[in-house]
């Protein structure tokens, strides 16, 4: 009830001439109406015209009171926007960023997010301030100002420090890697010269930056340490980013150069095919190869670094990789079959990004087309993990795929949940013990009633069991106790290039 009545009144606030020329109006009316009654005298007719008058006075002063209030409200705005906004720039002044500062790092505890604060400073600027003049230098401060909103998300702010500095906090990131990319884009857009006056303008910008909470949780230590990474950016060279631990700046540098080095491999095919022989347990016979990729330059130069293969996924590179090595491959039986080889089953590993992929199943198709290799001899190696996040879409995928004609192996069951509820609805052909659970399989007692119960199942499914890994004739002779029925690893061989296999293939024959 209080609401409505609340409601009521500020609607009257809002249309009080509407209401006082309505009542003005039912006033003339019962007058005329009671003048009606009466007969017409110059006493009646001065006593509606005084009222008449009442009305106008009244509907004059609610106006009048009515502009001053708007005018107040709209002072009262003025005031609190110059109170938290820069005057020349009409950004966040430092009251206003630092409570949004505040939200954003409680933002970032909440959900586990990133979160960092940049603190730019622009290069040389005194000397635009002492060639072209005060003015110009202002002038080229707001267009700078304007070319970092455009190039930000709405979420992120940027604050005028001062002078020429300028702090930019970007919130809801999940790795460093995004906030290079951004750091990036601030010195693109910054780049490109600027018009004061008719003349042209060119500048950069050195900035540190701070990530919480990896180097600090609390804003006046994230201010700090962006300021401290600006300056040591600074002191090597103009137009530079820089983070602050030195640890996340050297992965980030890192991880650049691994995304240039990747596009370039990419490129120029530098990228080579492994091949693994896989063996039958029964008779130790040859019956196909497991498919790696090997990249010279990223096995040496840069693995100190980090693994070039989870690099590639996680920048997005692992999807054309894939591509270009299944092509190849199948290329490659292609020659050894034309050759007079006998066809031999290849199996190649997916990762998530493949499977994932709205083009993973045509690409199979096609290739299988062109190279016209018979499907059943191509066997994709998947891990648990790739088809336990969503069963449902990948039961529909890997049923697809058979209906190609290839061949589905899942992999890593030593670390999964290996039920016969969650494999029974898999259009599977083989399952894999991993090497991890082979490495100690003599000797470890959980390891070998695992490896027991695996193989049960794969037994009771009707699915052939690999073991990879296997490194020695204990191992072996344990996996042919258990009625494993294929093996793989350096008891038999190392991976092999193309032509060290083709040289494996003619020995067999």
């Amino acid at each position: 009830m209080r609401s409505l009545f609340i409601k009521w009144i500020q609607q009257m606030k809002d249309q009080e001439l509407r209401y006082v020329g309505i009542l003005g109006f039912f006033l003339l009316t019962a007058n005329l109406l009671a003048a009606a009654s009466f007969t017409f005298t110059p006493k009646m007719i001065l006593f509606v015209l005084i009222q008449a008058l009442i009305c106008f006075f009244f509907a004059i002063r609610i106006r009048h009171l009515r502009l001053n209030s708007i005018e107040q409200e709209e002072k009262s705005k003025q005031l609190a926007y110059l109170a938290y906004h820069d005057t020349l720039t009409g950004l966040p002044n430092r009251r206003l960023f630092e409570d949004r500062l505040k939200r954003v790092l409680l933002h970032a505890q909440r959900y586990d997010q990133l979160a960092a604060v940049v603190f730019l400073d622009m290069d040389r600027f005194k000397e635009i301030n002492d060639s072209y003049g005060h003015a110009s230098g202002d002038q080229l401060i707001r267009l700078a100002a304007e070319r970092l909103l455009g190039c930000l998300r709405g979420s992120d702010t940027v604050y005028r420090q001062g002078g020429d500095e300028f702090i930019i906090l970007l919130e809801s990131f999940t790795k460093p890697e995004d906030v290079r990319a951004v750091a990036i884009r601030i010195q693109n857009v910054l780049d490109e010269p600027f018009i004061l006056d008719g003349k042209t303008v060119t500048i950069t910008a050195s900035m540190g930056i701070a990530l919480y909470p990896l180097d600090g949780t609390k804003p006046e230590q994230l201010l700090q340490r962006a300021d401290e990474a600006m300056y040591e950016a600074k002191n090597h060279e103009n137009n530079r980013f820089q983070f602050y631990a030195s640890d996340i700046d050297t992965m980030v540098k890192s991880k650049a150069h691994m995304e240039n080095e990747l596009r370039l491999a990419l490129e120029q095919e530098q990228f080579e095919l492994r091949y693994q022989p896989q063996y039958e347990i029964a008779d130790r016979k040859l019956i196909g190869t497991e498919v790696s990729l090997h990249w010279e330059k990223g096995s040496k130069q840069l693995s100190k670094l980090m693994d070039w293969r989870k690099a590639a996924d996680e920048l997005g590179f692992m999807v054309p990789i894939g591509k270009w090595a299944f092509q190849a491959a199948c290329r490659q039986m292609r020659d050894w079959q034309n050759a007079g080889q006998e066809p031999i089953r290849m199996t190649f590993t997916i990762k998530s990004s493949q499977f994932k992929d709205d083009h993973f199943i045509a690409h199979i198709a096609d290739v299988l087309q062109e190279t016209g290799i018979d499907p059943c001899l191509v066997e994709l190696d998947l891990t648990e993990s790739i088809t336990s996040s969503n069963v449902q879409e990948a039961s529909k995928k890997l049923t697809m795929l058979k209906k190609l004609g290839v061949r589905i192996a899942m992999d890593d069951l030593c670390t999964g949940l290996f039920t016969r509820s969650g494999m029974e609805g898999m259009p599977l052909d083989s399952v894999k013990l991993d090497s991890t659970l082979i490495r100690d399989l003599v000797d470890d007692d959980e390891n070998q009633l695992l490896a027991a119960a695996i193989v049960r199942m794969a037994h009771r499914l009707g699915l052939k069991l690999i073991a990879k890994g296997v490194e020695t004739e204990e191992q072996f002779e344990y996996l042919k106790f258990l009625q494993c029925t294929e093996v793989q690893g350096k008891l038999f061989s190392s991976p092999l290039s193309s032509g060290q296999f083709l040289t494996l293939m003619t020995k067999k024959n």
